[in-house]
């Protein structure tokens, strides 16, 4: 059974950096190189080992630095890295995608507020076209005194970054369309959607926590859609999810995260 123990700690591990969204989200690369990793040895080594054996299959050797110094920001800190090495070694690709994205969620704060803020905002209200001129005012927001050298983007570094940000999003099936975009009709996989639930558990420590995380925005998902999606799973007896006025009680049937990925994959 799931413990409720560990803290949240996203809000101080995520970096505003526009280099993380400049190189996209890298799905494909970051799958060739975790089918190639070996828990048993460090980062380092298994960082070494990408890049001597070129896992990533990047065309050139700048590329190649590139590809593996922004897959270094993203996972050098990750404590449940083991876990989605395992889940991306034995899972389909529109399994793993989702959680990858959490991942990210959790170290790119561009992205997370761009995803959390802005662009779950956008579809609650149900516009229809996006277009980069639309996030411009945003990306200036949230970036101003934080980046060039807390001087803020110039005009040309807001509208890349905007339309970095639609790239992003659109790599993990949100979006759809090129230079205006909308959005895509997405469905969160069950498999995904348990194993966010198991590692939110871990992270937030308590059921309230979890129901109520702007996380699941990232998926586009609102407290009712998550919630409908619990009780649901609790019906196919997958876990155990009761309401009892402001009292929320979720229990699940292994104790972690990478135990729930470990049978997964049996």
């Amino acid at each position: 059974m799931a413990r409720l123990s560990r803290v949240n700690r996203a809000s101080g591990r995520r970096k505003l950096s526009t280099r993380l969204i400049r190189k996209g989200a890298l799905l494909d690369d970051t799958r060739r190189v975790f089918l190639e990793w070996d828990i048993s040895m460090s980062f380092d080594q298994n960082l070494s080992r990408a890049r001597n054996l070129n896992t990533p299959a990047a065309d050139n050797n700048d590329w190649l630095k590139e590809v593996l110094a922004t897959f270094s920001s993203r996972w050098r800190y990750e404590p449940r890295l083991s876990t989605i090495v395992k889940l991306v070694q034995r899972a389909d690709r529109d399994i793993f995608c989702p959680c990858i994205l959490w991942h990210i969620g959790q170290v790119d704060e561009l992205y997370y507020r761009f995803a959390t803020e802005w662009l779950f905002d956008e579809y609650e209200a149900g516009t229809y076209l996006l277009r980069t001129a639309d996030l411009v005012p945003f990306v200036e927001k949230v970036t101003a005194s934080r980046a060039a050298e807390r001087k803020g983007l110039s005009q040309y570094g807001l509208d890349r970054a905007s339309r970095d940000l639609f790239r992003m999003a659109a790599a993990f099936g949100l979006l759809k369309g090129s230079a205006v975009r909308e959005f895509n009709s997405y469905h969160l996989p069950e498999e995904s959607f348990l194993y966010l639930i198991y590692t939110m558990h871990e992270e937030y420590g308590n059921a309230q926590a979890v129901l109520h995380s702007q996380d699941w925005r990232l998926f586009l998902m609102s407290t009712d859609a998550v919630e409908r999606e619990l009780f649901r799973l609790h019906q196919l007896k997958k876990l155990r999810y009761e309401v009892a006025g402001s009292l929320v009680e979720l229990t699940l049937p292994y104790r972690s995260a990478a135990a729930f990925v470990e049978e997964m994959a049996a």
